[in-house]
C-alpha cells in the first residue's frame, strides 16, 4: 500500500527548501513504500538527473534494512556521488509516524565546484611551497622590523616568564632576569632601561648598578 496519501503534505515543502537553500541544493522526497519509483516530489533535480518516478538509492535502501531510523530522525553530512562521479553532501531525514517510516527527505548539496576550487587552491599553495595545515614549520618567525619593539616585547615575555609577580621578587630574583636580558642584548637598545626600572619596580639608577655588578662578573 502506498504512503503518497501520508506524504502529499510535503510536497510543497520541497520546492519551499529548494528556494531558500538555492540552486546547488537538491531536495527528493521518498515514499518508501514504493521503492522502485520511491521519487514523488523533487526540486532542483538537474543536479542529479534525478525525476519523479525513479527508485530510491541503494544507501537509502541499506538505510531501510539496519533500521537507521529507528534510533535516529536524520543521518547528516555523508558523502554523495553520481555516476558521473560529481560529488555532493548529503543528508536524509526520516519521515515517520506512529514509529513507521513512511517517507524520507533527502538534501543534496552539490559541492564539486567548491572542491575543484579547493584543490585549485592547495596545488597554487604548493606551487609557491606555503605550508599546508597537516604540515605545520617547526619555526615562526615574527617580522616585525622596529628593533624598539622587539627589544620591548623580550623584556615583557622575560619577567613574565620568571612566574614572579615583580612586586614579590627578591634582589637575587631581579638580578637572574637582568642577566637573562644581558644575555639577550636587550640594553643595547633605546629605552630599554627605562622599561626594565618600570616593570620590575625599581629606578632606573638600580638598573645600571645591577648592570654594572652582572657585567663586572663576566670580565
Amino acid at each position: 500500500m502506498s504512503n503518497y496519501a501520508s506524504l502529499e503534505r510535503y510536497i510543497p515543502l520541497v520546492k519551499f527548501m529548494g528556494e531558500i537553500c538555492g540552486k546547488n541544493y537538491e531536495i527528493i522526497l521518498h515514499d518508501v513504500s514504493t521503492p522502485e519509483r520511491s521519487v514523488i516530489a523533487a526540486c532542483n533535480e538537474h543536479l542529479s538527473g534525478r525525476r519523479v518516478g525513479d527508485p530510491m538509492t541503494e544507501l537509502a535502501k541499506e538505510l531501510l534494512r539496519t533500521g537507521a531510523y529507528k534510533e535516529h530522525d536524520y543521518v547528516a553530512n555523508y558523502e554523495g556521488r553520481t555516476r558521473g562521479g560529481k560529488r555532493f553532501v548529503s543528508s536524509t531525514y526520516f519521515i515517520k509516524e506512529k514509529s513507521q517510516l513512511v517517507g524520507l527527505i533527502c538534501v543534496n548539496h552539490d559541492v564539486e565546484d567548491i572542491l575543484v576550487l579547493s584543490e585549485h587552491l592547495s596545488n597554487l599553495l604548493h606551487s609557491f611551497s606555503l605550508p599546508q595545515e597537516e604540515e605545520s614549520s617547526a619555526y615562526t618567525e615574527d617580522l616585525d622590523d622596529s628593533i624598539p619593539e622587539l627589544s620591548s616585547n623580550l623584556i615583557h615575555s622575560t619577567i613574565l616568564g620568571y612566574g614572579i609577580p615583580s612586586n614579590a621578587m627578591h634582589t637575587a630574583d631581579k638580578l637572574e632576569i637582568l642577566r637573562s636580558l644581558e644575555a639577550q642584548g636587550v640594553f643595547q637598545t633605546k629605552g630599554s632601561v627605562g622599561q626594565v626600572a618600570r616593570e620590575l619596580h625599581i629606578s632606573e639608577p638600580t638598573v645600571y648598578r645591577y648592570l654594572r655588578r652582572i657585567r663586572s662578573e663576566t670580565v
